[in-house]
């Protein structure tokens, strides 16, 4: 695209821009550099945007609010540009500049190298309206970008991937660190997260890591249901893995975790364990570990007593 063809394209998305009410394209401000393609295109719109940005800052400075839809376009015209300098200027004259700008000053930073500085630097001004998953999302990126693959993953990436289930979290690290293997990305992640290691139960098993997901299913509460499900889907295939996951949920029930149970769920698992462990030839095994855990004095145990028709 010529330079005189995409310029008006660009005046067009400005205007856009202007109008944007309520904002539905503002996010493409902060591509503003990108779409100028070229250094001095990027230069040239900085000129044109920077007369308002810094009377703005003026106004912010003596307490007034103030408001400039483009000062996000002009700090990303200003980072194309390669006019790093007047970034940082720009940003030392916002009393409170919100994390959509403050982060160009970050970007400056780790641009030359400086990544432990340019992370600080967003955390000492980031104001209270910027998030922690904003921060780590920068902190994971700019250590990532410059080869620093074990810091953006031992201290960033658990928050900064974090999405609405375990599982999905593990399987958008796996696109992110693909040189890990599953195992040692799963125990990294366990180990992330202390105290909870049977949240990882379901990722386990989903991944086919069934000594882990063995482990996991013990070392804290996890959901009997969720348990049963594991044991009854893999009771023909992988009946050992079967037997133990009815015997936790046996477990965790005994301890009172789990959401209004009802006899069945008991059932299901008692049922389950001894099936398994019939195939695996632990019959007695499983027997004694469900009697001691009905004779040990937990909140559920009369109920589950009740549930397989104990008396005694």
């Amino acid at each position: 695209m010529s330079t005189p063809v995409r310029q008006k394209w660009l005046d067009r998305l400005f205007e856009a821009i202007q109008e944007d009410d309520p904002p539905y394209i503002e996010s493409l401000g902060d591509h503003w550099g990108e779409l100028c393609a070229t250094q001095e295109l990027a230069s040239d719109w900085t000129d044109q945007l920077l007369p308002t940005l810094k009377n703005v800052l003026r106004e912010r400075q003596r307490g007034t609010y103030a408001f400039f839809s483009g000062t996000t376009l002009c700090y990303s015209a200003l980072f194309k540009a390669g006019r790093h300098d007047q970034i940082l200027e720009l940003l030392a004259m916002d009393p409170r500049p919100i994390w959509s700008y403050l982060v160009w000053g970050a970007q400056v930073l780790a641009a030359r190298g400086q990544i432990d500085e340019a992370i600080e630097y967003a955390r000492q001004r980031a104001g209270s309206t910027t998030s922690e998953v904003s921060l780590a999302r920068f902190a994971e990126d700019a250590p990532l970008k410059a080869e620093r693959r074990a810091d953006a993953l031992n201290q960033y990436a658990l928050l900064a991937n974090q999405a609405n289930s375990h599982l999905a979290t593990f399987r958008a690290l796996t696109k992110k660190y693909p040189e890990l293997a599953k195992d040692k990305l799963l125990a990294h992640l366990v180990a992330s997260t202390p105290g909870e290691p049977g949240k990882w139960f379901a990722t386990a098993k989903t991944l086919k890591l069934f000594e882990q997901a063995t482990r996991l299913a013990w070392a804290s509460p996890c959901d009997p249901r969720t348990l049963n499900r594991a044991a009854r889907d893999h009771l023909r295939t992988q009946p050992e893995f079967a037997m133990q996951c009815a015997l936790a949920s046996l477990h965790w029930m005994s301890l009172g975790h789990g959401y209004e149970l009802i006899g069945l769920d008991v059932q299901d698992a008692h049922r389950i364990a001894l099936e398994a462990a019939a195939t695996t030839q632990q019959t007695e095994q499983a027997q004694v570990t469900i009697e001691h855990l009905l004779a040990t004095d937990g909140p559920k145990g009369a109920f589950m007593k009740r549930s397989l028709d104990i008396t005694t």
